[in-house]
Parts: C-alpha cells; structure tokens; sequence
C-alpha cells in the first residue's frame, strides 16, 4: 500500500513522502511534519533626499522628497522618523551631504538629545560629510537631522544630501 502525506498535495519532500522510488519498489516511510506558523521579520526603512536649502540653525531639516518610504515611518511633513508600535527596535541612521563651496554642521537628534554632530567646510574644493548611528528606538521615539551652522553661509554649494534609516532587528520590549 502506497502512502500519500497529507503536504504532498502542497510540498513534494521525496525522501519523506512515501513515494515511490521505483516502480514496485516501495518509497521511504515519511515522517510527520508538523508546521509551525512562521513569524516574518519586521519591515522598517526610508531614505529622503532634500532639494531646498537647509534651515536656519538649531532648525530641524524637513526632507520633502522620499526616495523610500513604503511603511511610511518617516513623516514628510514634520521631518522625523517615528518608531512605530509595530516596529521597535535596533535601527541604523545615517546622513550623507556632498559639499561644495559650503559650509555644514548637521546634528542627529533622539527625542532632543543630540546622538551624532558632524562638521564640514567646502571653500573652494568638494567635500562630503556623512554618519551614522545605530540607535534602540522604543514606541513613540522620533529621530531627526538638525541644522547646527551658527553663521552666515551661501547656499550655492550643496550638492546632494540624503538621509537614511533602516531596521536592523525588530524586538517585542516596546
């Protein structure tokens, strides 16, 4: 008598089915496969990319053109990336601005408190200025990039600036 695994009908495991090997050959007795719901790995990313000049200082900087944003956990409106209650925590944030003949000091913030500052001068040359953070966001945490620059620069000289986050791995201690 030929056995038929109830998953052969969706899975073909040939070592395990009870198949047939040959004809008039009995295949190998399968075993019992249990399946277990598979829980799939939280989602979270987004990259915006800003077109205008930046603020004045200590001003946040509010990206108006998302080049990633399909969970929509950064608000183009306000500037800031918010940890979801779905989705907490371990996520990577990072910035990256090409300079010429400018000025910048940009600052990452976590909830107001400053994670990341970096600084960089163009003047007749192009520079690039980037970081990045790993950060442990519980619910309702907001990441955001800052203006720091306390003078007085032209403008003409940024070139592209971009900022990014991502999650690492999600954990249920939110």
């Amino acid at each position: 008598m030929n056995f038929k695994s109830p998953l052969s009908s969706f899975f073909f495991f040939p070592w395990c089915s009870g198949y047939q090997a040959f004809q008039d050959h009995k295949g190998y007795r399968g075993f019992l496969v249990t399946l277990r719901r598979v829980y799939l790995p939280a989602k979270s990313a987004f990259a915006v990319k800003l077109s205008g000049p930046l603020p004045a200082p200590s001003q946040l900087i509010v990206f108006k053109e998302a080049l990633h944003n399909h969970q929509d956990h950064f608000s183009l409106t306000t500037g800031v990336a918010t940890c979801t209650c779905t989705v907490p925590g371990v996520r990577r944030f990072g910035f990256d601005f090409a300079l010429f003949q400018h000025a910048v000091r940009l600052g990452l913030m976590k909830n107001g408190t400053q994670v990341l500052e970096k600084e960089a001068r163009a003047k007749d040359n192009c520079r690039h200025v980037s970081g990045n953070v790993a950060l442990q966001l519980i619910m309702g945490d907001q990441v955001w990039l800052d203006s720091k620059l306390d003078t007085a620069e032209t403008e003409k000289g940024l070139i592209q600036r971009a900022f990014f986050g991502y999650l690492l791995y999600g954990n249920d201690t939110g």
